[in-house]
């Protein structure tokens, strides 16, 4: 009797041990759907991920045009005309794109250097530049400004500091309203009438994002002296 208890205990634990086990099927299961979690994660992280790339590529084309925009209404809002100092716009197309430029005299200027040989007036210039970006084997055009801290040393438009605000940009376009139309161009050496400034600038620029997908951004900035 006692032989037969302990025989059946014994296939009792043997059968116990076999249904805690797992089969391969069950595992294969399993790991599928363990996969299928992790593929789920993945995707969600990659998509986040790509998303805050994608904001943070808006915020700083955004912060770029900004920068732009405050330094080109500083410039513009002091712009002064006398004499032979000048307000040149030129228009330029490339590919549907704008390329225009424009130089100006201005009285925004900033004395750095105490007791510095400067005035308050100088020559402001706003231009495109092609060159070639090695890194991502194409062309491509940045915006310059032009600084000219002394004037009538050599002809106006020439000379002066030159320096980089963005190697991102697709165009810029200026538009000058003289109290009836909008020009596309315009150059105070060859107007007779006063006064010689535009009344306003409509300022159109124009960037590409991630997507290479065009942006334009446009203000108007106000000249006091041309009213």
């Amino acid at each position: 009797m006692s032989k037969r208890i302990e025989t059946e205990k014994r296939r009792s634990g043997e059968s116990g041990r076999e249904k805690s086990g797992f089969t391969l099927i069950e595992l294969l299961i399993a790991i599928a759907i363990l996969s299928i979690i992790m593929a789920v994660v993945y995707k969600s992280f990659y998509a986040s991920t790509e998303g805050i790339k994608r904001a943070e590529a808006v915020d700083d084309i955004n912060s770029t045009v900004r920068v732009i925009f405050l330094k080109l209404m500083d410039d513009i809002n002091s712009a002064y005309l006398t004499g032979n100092i000048i307000f040149v716009g030129e228009a330029k197309r490339d590919k549907e794109l704008p390329q225009d430029s424009l130089n100006f005299t201005s009285l925004s200027n900033q004395r750095m250097v105490k007791d510095a040989k400067e005035s308050d007036l100088h020559v402001i210039g706003y231009s495109l530049k092609e060159d070639y970006d090695y890194q991502k084997q194409e062309k491509r055009l940045s915006l310059f400004r032009k600084e000219k801290k002394t004037i009538g040393v050599e002809p106006v438009l020439e000379g002066g500091d030159v320096y980089e605000l963005t190697d991102e940009i697709g165009g810029i376009r200026f538009g000058y309203f003289d109290g009836t139309s909008w020009k596309d161009k315009w150059d105070s050496r060859i107007i007779t009438t006063l006064p010689k400034l535009p009344k306003a600038v409509e300022v159109e620029i124009i960037l590409f994002d991630a997507d290479k997908k065009k942006r334009i951004f446009k203000t108007i900035i106000d000249v006091p002296m041309g009213k």
